[in-house]
C-alpha cells in the first residue's frame, strides 16, 4: 500500500502563493504599459503638430481643437497650452508646443493594506514640450 508523502500540502500551498505573487506582478505590468503607451502616444500627437506649426508659423485655432479632440481620445484630461505659440512668428522664430495634462491610470496603492490598495485609479501628470523653428 502507497503511503501519502509528508509535506505535499506544505508544496501545494507554496506554488499557490507564487502563482498569486506572479498574477500580481503581470497584472502590474499591464497596468504600467498601458500608461507608457498612452504617454507614447501624447508624444505622437505633439510630434505631428509640432511639425504643422513649423510650417504654418503658429499653432492654428483649427490644429488646436483637433488636437486637443486627439488627446482627449487618448484620455488626457484638464489639458493646458499655456506657452505654446498661439500667435504667428516670423520665418526662422522659435515655435513651442507645451502640452500639460493628467491621464488616469490604476497604479499600486499608497496604502499598506494589500486588501484596500492592490491597485487604485490615481491621475498622472503628463508634460510633453516641443520646440522649433518656423520654415514658412
Amino acid at each position: 500500500m502507497a503511503r501519502k508523502r509528508e509535506g505535499s500540502a506544505l508544496d501545494f500551498l507554496s506554488v499557490c502563493i507564487c502563482i498569486l505573487a506572479m498574477s500580481i506582478v503581470v497584472t502590474a505590468y499591464f497596468y504600467c504599459s498601458d500608461l507608457l503607451l498612452r504617454k507614447g502616444q501624447v508624444s505622437q500627437v505633439a510630434r505631428c503638430y509640432i511639425l504643422k506649426m513649423e510650417t504654418v508659423g503658429c499653432l492654428t485655432e483649427g490644429d488646436k481643437n483637433r488636437m486637443l479632440a486627439e488627446l482627449q481620445s487618448i484620455g488626457l484630461q484638464g489639458i493646458d497650452l499655456t506657452g505654446s505659440t498661439m500667435n504667428p512668428v516670423e520665418y526662422g522664430d522659435s515655435v513651442i508646443l507645451h502640452i500639460r495634462g493628467k491621464i488616469q491610470g490604476k497604479m499600486w496603492g499608497e496604502n499598506h493594506d494589500l486588501f484596500q490598495s492592490i491597485f487604485t485609479v490615481r491621475e498622472v501628470p503628463v508634460e510633453e514640450m516641443r520646440m522649433s523653428t518656423a520654415k514658412h
